[in-house]
């Protein structure tokens, strides 16, 4: 078996090595040299800016694309995986980040989907022997939850621990994570940690994909760097640091990556919320007001209520009481159509399943709101195909959007792209409020340098922007003001000129540490 050196003294064997892995799609050139070795028992980060590559390297190593050159070596002999059946028999599994689990299925349920139930005579399910494999799991994981609990109704990290332990059962020796902690808070991600270093030491080796640059210092051992479809670097997170990993991941020196907001901000009221309560009491008496040019940034912990605000200014909740004012006038909000007739734009958190048709064209998707403003004739539903074309192209070229052509689906773009993609969308169509949950989560370096500026260029042309982040030095890099969200309400609203992480921190957690009421 072909090993690592060791500075130690013992060579560390290689699981899994790629070597100059090429991939084309039709004129696009995805993959010119996709190398990467994974040591056995540990973690191994691979970061890029969104088009870089990592995807379709992680799409070959488990079998969803063919590569068209190069090679895959697996516990020191070449292999060929030719689909994701072959991957899952070598031990190789993958978490996406987008989780693919069957909610109304229960976790005990969900371990074993893809794989035989334990049987009993006349081909009855073993329930017993089901639950008995799946509670062995988990002890081995370290991880207590209630197995007969439907996966819809675990939290975010649970539902990660479900699907890694399932990875397990099927004997996996390498785990890809991508994006593991996108939608999970720190004390969450601290428990999958731990998780991971537990799997460790009994020799599982993982490849952790992520654009959280914080955490791939703190669990990774190694980290590969890819850029425009290569591998540039592969190195001990012990012997680089964030600067200098980020200028690798850029091609350039690594700035500033935040530029600090414009203060455009006018006198104009561009919306108010008073005394806002939801029918489900996610949030009570939430009160607050944006100006014109103004970002707003809204931070709170998981459950804070924090998302729950803008749902309910946007019609996905019920409002039991409260008013909702748009440049002055109220506005009478029961679900998004009239949000939307209100001059409301929302850019949600989970882009695939809210913002985009995933199954549509780059074009159709940016034209949505606006099939009125493109069709024939006022009085005929049929589409000037001509104008969405010139009028979509317009909107690509104005974000920067990289596509192959106007008619590429949207579910092959980066996750970058995707969410210029929806925010092209709400632009065109003039809001004078945008709401915007997570915009830059799952997205690289690059990319959200770019969402950046297009949020200042918006709040320059008077749009007021309410913006919900869990990465709190990018919140407080954007805002003008944050208000802090804690137990459903809004607990506090700080300027922003000398605040401090911890100033944040405190409200949400209390001065003892605990959650703040």
């Amino acid at each position: 078996m072909r090993t690592a050196p060791n500075p130690g003294g013992v060579d560390v064997p290689y699981v899994l090595e790629t070597e100059g892995i090429q991939k084309r799609f039709g004129g696009t050139v995805a993959l010119t040299h996709g190398s990467i070795r994974v040591c056995s028992g540990q973690v191994h980060a691979l970061v890029g800016e969104n088009g870089a590559g990592k995807s379709t390297l992680i799409k070959i190593i488990t079998g969803v694309y063919r590569s068209d050159g190069g090679r895959i070596i697996w516990n020191g002999h070449p292999v060929t995986v030719a689909n994701p059946e072959s991957a899952q028999d070598l031990g190789i599994a993958v978490l996406h980040q987008h989780r693919a689990l069957v909610p109304y299925f229960t976790a005990e349920e969900n371990l074993f989907v893809g794989r035989p139930y334990p049987k009993r005579r006349f081909a009855v399910v073993d329930w017993a022997a089901m639950r008995a494999t799946a509670e062995k799991t988990l002890q081995q994981l370290g991880v207590h939850l209630d197995l007969a609990t439907r996966v819809c109704e675990l939290t975010p990290a649970q539902q990660t621990m479900v699907e890694v332990a399932r990875a397990l059962s099927t004997s996996a020796r390498l785990v890809i994570l991508d994006e593991p902690t996108a939608s999970l808070s720190s004390t969450e991600t601290k428990a999958l940690f731990a998780m991971i270093q537990r799997l460790k030491r009994m020799g599982v080796s993982f490849v952790y994909v992520s654009h959280r640059l914080e955490e791939v210092f703190e669990i990774a051992d190694t980290v590969t760097v890819m850029r425009n479809g290569a591998t540039v670097a592969s190195i001990d997170t012990s012997e680089i640091d964030k600067p200098g990993l980020i200028a690798l991941m850029a091609g350039e020196s690594a700035a500033a990556v935040i530029p600090s907001p414009p203060d455009c901000r006018l006198d104009d009221i561009a919306i108010s919320v008073h005394n806002l309560s939801t029918v489900d009491r996610e949030i009570s008496d939430v009160s607050f007001s944006v100006r014109r040019g103004e970002i707003l940034g809204i931070y709170g912990l998981i459950g804070s209520g924090r998302t729950a605000v803008l749902e309910a200014i946007y019609g996905l909740r019920r409002i039991a009481e409260g008013t909702v004012r748009i440049g002055g006038s109220e506005a009478r909000i029961t679900d998004p159509r009239t949000a939307i007739a209100s001059g409301i734009a929302l850019i949600p958190e989970d882009r695939m399943a809210q913002g985009l048709v995933l199954n549509m064209s780059l074009k159709h998707n940016v034209t949505l709101p606006l099939l009125r403003s493109v069709r024939l004739n006022p009085r005929l539903s049929i589409i000037n195909r001509r104008a969405e074309s010139e009028f979509s192209e317009k909107m690509t070229r104005r974000l920067s959007i990289k596509a192959g052509n106007m008619d590429q689906e949207v579910s092959t773009l980066s996750g970058g792209n995707q969410q210029k993609v929806v925010l092209a969308r709400w632009i065109a169509a003039e809001p004078r409020v945008f709401l915007c949950d997570e915009p830059t989560s799952g997205v690289d370096v690059g990319a959200r340098r770019e969402i950046y500026s297009l949020l200042y260029s918006l709040a320059s042309r008077g749009a007021g922007i309410v913006v919900v982040s869990s990465d709190l030095p990018e919140l407080l890099a954007i805002s003008h003001r944050v208000g802090v969200m804690a137990s459903g309400r809004l607990v506090d609203m700080l300027d922003n000129r000398a605040l401090s992480p911890r100033d944040v921190l405190a409200l949400c957690y209390g001065e003892d540490g605990s959650i703040g009421d």
